[in-house]
């Protein structure tokens, strides 16, 4: 793949273990064959030698940075043009999806998106099915459609990293967990850049899988985005005053 339309999946794990590695399964099953970035956030046992895939790049920290300084050196180790920031909780469902995404995104100067995405308890065969007679083959026949006119999505984001990083991209070191995603749309937002939403692709995320264990740092992100985050105060409407897709 040329630099054009290179693309890079990183992928965030911390436990979580069999459903991170199926996550994983999944994005290979839907055709996606880009390199994955596997940025193992202080696991235990770390993941090294629980992932049976050759274009895997694996990268552990021996403790947990959190989500968000994680995201910041992701943003600086990939080299891609396009990157995709995956929860290990979030299975993408429609096939080829990259494969399709991504060259509309190039054609058309849409700096981030994402997709249909529905919260599930959890996931298995049963599941899958059911949103596969739902959506799948609902989808499976038509031309690629979207939306800039729905809420934000943060499970699932792929982003032209060039264009991202001639912004204002570092997420503030004052928020650890909470508000990383909201503060890659703002910037889009802030300057003008082109979102979408795609309506007829879709992944499915188990909610609450990755609920976090430490209080107190989200407590904390809640007190500064209060103190510090006037960028939010600005964007918060447009990021969460919509419907989801």
């Amino acid at each position: 793949m040329t630099k054009h339309h290179s693309h890079t999946v990183a992928i965030l794990g911390y436990n979580n273990h069999k459903l991170t590695i199926n996550a994983i399964k999944q994005l290979r099953k839907i055709g996606c064959d880009d390199s994955i970035l596997f940025f193992d956030n202080g696991s235990t046992p770390s993941f090294e030698n629980l992932l049976d895939d050759k274009n895997i790049i694996y990268l552990r920290k021996e403790e947990n940075l959190f989500v968000n300084p994680a995201w910041n050196e992701i943003f600086d180790i990939v080299d891609t043009k396009y990157l995709t920031l995956l929860n290990n909780d979030c299975f993408v469902e429609s096939d080829n999806y990259f494969k399709d995404i991504i060259p509309h995104m190039e054609n058309n100067d849409i700096i981030i998106s994402s997709c249909k995405t529905k919260n599930v308890k959890f996931y298995n065969p049963i599941l899958k099915y059911i949103y596969q007679l739902k959506y799948r083959l609902k989808f499976q026949d038509e031309k690629l459609q979207f939306t800039n006119n729905a809420r934000r999505q943060g499970w699932l984001m792929t982003i032209n990293l060039d264009v991202y990083k001639s912004l204002d991209y570092k997420i503030p070191d004052y928020l650890k967990v909470w508000y990383g995603d909201d503060w890659i749309w703002s910037q889009m937002l802030l300057n003008d850049k082109n979102t979408a939403i795609y309506t007829n692709k879709y992944a499915l995320h188990v909610k609450g899988s990755s609920t976090s264990k430490i209080p107190e740092i989200i407590q904390s992100d809640v007190k500064n985005i209060e103190k510090f985050g006037d960028w939010y105060k600005k964007t918060t409407h447009i990021m969460h005053g919509k419907k989801y897709a």
